[in-house]
């Protein structure tokens, strides 16, 4: 049996650190226009290219009666990581609302929720709905 664990933990260390890396890579692609829904607690990273400088603005939308309750915070990264902008509850029912005047390439928003955590059983006791979107408002 000893074997048997031993050669699980070995596994799981190099699962661990094969999957080590910089989460932006699996960042989910944002589409203009389009909202993408969030079910769970948890740190997610999204992504859009501008190919021409533009005013965009990043919002989460919570589902009503879940205001308050779920608040995703939003932060705006460049291409290097470094955070440019951030919002927690500008938005409409406390949402984050993120707007700039962005340079042409590739962008990121990291969103995290922070209030969600384990219920009394060591578990999340419920979903963390929210969305996402993106809209560029013009183009300069």
């Amino acid at each position: 049996m000893s074997r048997f664990v031993s050669s699980l933990l070995a596994l799981l260390l190099l699962t661990g650190c094969s999957s080590v890396g910089d989460l932006r890579d699996r960042a989910q692609v944002l589409i203009p226009g389009q909202s993408y829904q969030v079910l769970t607690a948890g740190q997610r990273y999204f992504t859009f290219t501008l190919e021409a400088p533009a005013r965009v603005v990043l919002e989460s939308l919570t589902f009503p009666g879940d205001e308050g309750v779920v608040s995703p915070a939003g932060q705006l990264l460049d291409v290097d990581g470094q955070i440019v902008a951030r919002d927690w509850t500008s938005g409409e029912g406390s949402n984050f609302r993120i707007e700039r005047d962005l340079e042409a390439g590739t962008w990121y928003l990291r969103v995290t929720t922070p209030h969600a955590g384990p219920s009394a059983y060591g578990a999340m006791g419920r979903d963390y709905p929210y969305r996402v979107l993106l809209t560029l408002e013009n183009e300069n």
